[in-house]
C-alpha cells in the first residue's frame, strides 16, 4: 500500500512539473501579447458651431505617427470627405487627400478647423479620425479609429426697436442677437433724404445695443423709414460699406483698383433717397458674392411726437328724439286693471 500510495504521489508531481514546463515553452516561443491600439477624437466645446468659428479636436493614436481625418454628413460622400475641402473625396490609401495631424510621442494629437468659408450646410457631421489613411468604405474590423459628430449652425441676426413707433426728435433703442462671434454689426437708418451708418460693437454674449440720439432722430423726417443691421457672416468683414458718397462693395473690384467697387451714391448730388436706397443697399448685401446677411425693420417716424397710435375719441352715437308719451297710451292698460278690479270686488 504505501508503495503504491508513493507511486501515485510522483506521478502527480510528474504531471504538475511537465506542465509548467510546457508552458513555460509556450510562453517562451509565443510573441509578447500588447494592448489593442486605439484613436481617440474629441471636440473642443459643446459640440455646435456657426461658420466662422473654430474647432479644436484633440485625442489619442497609440497605432501610428499620423492622424488621418475626414468627415461625413449633409452633401458630404459617404466614403468621406476632406475636413478643408467636404467635398473633395478622400482617397483610400493616399495621406494627401486626408487632413492630417501629427502623434506627439504621448501619443497625443490636436488638429484645429477654421470653418470660414466652408462649403457646408447646417445640420450634423461626423468626424472620423483613423490610424492609417482609410475611407469610411474600406472600414474592417482591423481599422483603428474614433469619431465624434458635431453640429454646424448659420451665423444669423436680429433686431428689435424701442419704443416700436418713433417720435421725431426723440431718441431711440436697437437692440438684439448677432450669433456666429462677429466682432461688430452695422445700423443703417435710412428715411427719406437721410442715410445714417454706424459700426456697433457685439457683446461676448452676442447681443449688442445701440443708442440712437436726439440728433439723429432729429434729422429723421415724419413718414416711412428704415433700420438695416447688417451682420458680417462667415469672414467676419463687412462686405458693404460706405465710402465718401458712395456704398461700396469690397470684393469687388473695377479697372486697377483693389479696394472695392462703388455700387451706389447714398449722399450727396445725384444720390438715392429712401426706399430706393434701401433697396439699393439690400440687392447689394445680397449679391451672389457677398456672404453678410442682414434684417430689416420698417419704422414710422411721428411729427407729432407720440410714441404709438393713440386711441381716437369716436364721433357720439346719434341718439333719435325721445317723444313723451301720450297718456292715450296707457290706456289699454288702466281697462285691464279696472276690469280686474271689478272682478274681485264682485267674488267678496
Amino acid at each position: 500500500m504505501f508503495q503504491s500510495t508513493s507511486n501515485n504521489r510522483y506521478r502527480i508531481w510528474m504531471m504538475i512539473l511537465l506542465l509548467i514546463i510546457a508552458g513555460t515553452a509556450v510562453l517562451a516561443l509565443s510573441p509578447v501579447s500588447a494592448e489593442k491600439p486605439v484613436v481617440i477624437i474629441l471636440a473642443e466645446g459643446d459640440g455646435s458651431y456657426y461658420l466662422g468659428e473654430e474647432v479644436i479636436f484633440r485625442g489619442t493614436n497609440s497605432d501610428s505617427d499620423s492622424t488621418y481625418l475626414f468627415m461625413t454628413g449633409p452633401g458630404i460622400s459617404a466614403s468621406g470627405g476632406k475636413l478643408t475641402a467636404p467635398h473633395q473625396n478622400v482617397v483610400n490609401g493616399d495621406p494627401g487627400s486626408f487632413d492630417t495631424a501629427t502623434t506627439k510621442p504621448d501619443h497625443s494629437w490636436e488638429y484645429t478647423l477654421y470653418t470660414y468659408n466652408l462649403p457646408l450646410d447646417p445640420g450634423s457631421y461626423t468626424i472620423h479620425a483613423v490610424s492609417q489613411p482609410q475611407a469610411k468604405d474600406w472600414f474592417n474590423d482591423l481599422t483603428t479609429y474614433g469619431t465624434t459628430s458635431i453640429i454646424i449652425k448659420k451665423p444669423f441676426i436680429s433686431a428689435v426697436v424701442s419704443p416700436s413707433s418713433v417720435p421725431r426728435g426723440q431718441p431711440f433703442t436697437v437692440t438684439g442677437i448677432a450669433e456666429g462671434d462677429p466682432t461688430e454689426v452695422q445700423v443703417w437708418i435710412i428715411g427719406g433724404k437721410y442715410a445714417y451708418n454706424a459700426m456697433v460693437p457685439v457683446n461676448p454674449d452676442a447681443s449688442y445695443a445701440f443708442n440712437a440720439g436726439t440728433q439723429i432722430a432729429a434729422n429723421l423726417p415724419t413718414g416711412p423709414a428704415f433700420l438695416i443691421v447688417q451682420h458680417p457672416m462667415q469672414n467676419n468683414q463687412h462686405d458693404i460699406v460706405v465710402s465718401g458718397e458712395f456704398v461700396k462693395n469690397l470684393l469687388l473690384n473695377e479697372g486697377g483698383s483693389t479696394d472695392g467697387m462703388n455700387i451706389f451714391k447714398i449722399s450727396g448730388t445725384g444720390s438715392l433717397q429712401g426706399l430706393d436706397t434701401v433697396q439699393a443697399l439690400i440687392a447689394g448685401i445680397s449679391d451672389s458674392n457677398v456672404d453678410d446677411s442682414y434684417t430689416e425693420i420698417p419704422l414710422i417716424v411721428d411729427g407729432t411726437g407720440i410714441s404709438a397710435p393713440q386711441a381716437q375719441a369716436g364721433a357720439p352715437t346719434p341718439i333719435p328724439p325721445q317723444t313723451k308719451p301720450s297718456p292715450l297710451q296707457f290706456a289699454p292698460i288702466g281697462a285691464l286693471f279696472l276690469i280686474v278690479g271689478i272682478a274681485v270686488w264682485r267674488r267678496r
